[in-house]
């Protein structure tokens, strides 16, 4: 059985994902059936483009309950850009509810002062609990490549795991329990995208 799986629903970057794993010398599978996702020990749920279009896509493929019976299991799930967003109720950018599983929000990010949207590029993420298995060795601040034109709003504190300012500070990590995302491309953001997969793969 692979360390590592990843969702494929017809959007999202797997390939590119595979390759870092395959750095790393983790073994990692893409998988698109519900029955591979309930034997997966560890998954990862990527996502680009729209909200909606991630939502239906997934919904056409029938995984929605498969990785929400994934999550119920307690076992490590990772969002990934609209992946995180996914994991969210709602989001602004369409009418398609979220899987709902960290109490959370997908809100505009605004632009202003020079500005612009989408927030596109390498920033500085500030991690606010470097004791968290997923952060493992990391310093309270890093640089990670961003691709986004909406952020990540919690319910509480609590469930944001790092921020990220662009004109106003986002939650560019979130976590509740095994459920993580991260609004940063890991796949494109070099050692430290290296750094996070490989924590992630040793939850």
């Amino acid at each position: 059985m692979a360390e590592v799986s990843i969702v494929d629903y017809g959007i999202g970057n797997t390939g590119s994902i595979c390759n870092m794993f395959r750095k790393l010398a983790i073994q990692a599978d893409v998988v698109s059936d519900p029955a591979s996702l309930a034997i997966a020990s560890r998954l990862i749920l990527p996502g680009i483009g729209a909200f909606d279009a991630c939502m239906a896509a997934l919904d056409r493929a029938g995984l929605r309950s498969a990785v929400l019976d994934f999550a119920a299991a307690q076992r490590p799930l990772l969002g990934i850009c609209v992946g995180m967003q996914m994991l969210t109720l709602d989001s602004e950018e369409g009418d398609t509810a979220g899987l709902g599983l960290i109490p959370a929000h997908t809100r505009r990010l605004p632009a202003g002062a020079g500005l612009r949207v989408p927030h596109m590029g390498w920033d500085a993420v500030r991690w606010l609990d470097t004791s968290q298995p997923l952060t493992r060795d990391f310093s309270s601040e890093c640089r990670y490549y961003f691709v986004h034109s909406f952020k990540v709003v919690c319910d509480s504190p609590q469930y944001s795991l790092a921020t990220c300012t662009y004109g106003t500070e986002f939650s560019a990590a979130i976590v509740r329990g095994n459920i993580y995302g991260v609004q940063f491309h890991p796949e494109k953001s070099h050692r430290f995208g290296l750094q996070l997969l490989r924590n992630f793969a040793a939850l």
